[in-house]
């Protein structure tokens, strides 16, 4: 995690609560689904007949985890809403 999110989060938190844990449960699922795409990608066989450049690589890293922060985002598998909905009872019925 970057240091500028970390304090747009507890610029958040000064704001609205609800807000920052809703975007720290995106961060985690994007987390969670980079891990996902880098796996399946790392998954794939390599030929070494033309190899990958720190560039690609690079790139691709950076690729995979917007597609994990889009997915996130979406809410594609709803698995954002149901990690909010957990954590937002917990938090504010107390």
């Amino acid at each position: 995690m970057e240091i500028n999110a970390m304090l747009d989060y507890q610029d958040l938190l000064k704001i609205d609560k609800r807000k920052a844990l809703k975007k720290a449960t995106e961060e985690f699922v994007s987390y969670f689904f980079y891990q996902i795409f880098k796996e399946m990608w790392d998954s794939i066989p390599k030929s070494e007949l033309i190899p990958e450049t720190n560039g690609q690589k690079m790139f691709r890293d950076m690729l995979l985890y917007e597609y994990s922060k889009k997915v996130a985002s979406q809410d594609a598998s709803n698995l954002t809403s149901l990690i909010l909905k957990s954590l937002g009872q917990k938090a504010y019925t107390k």
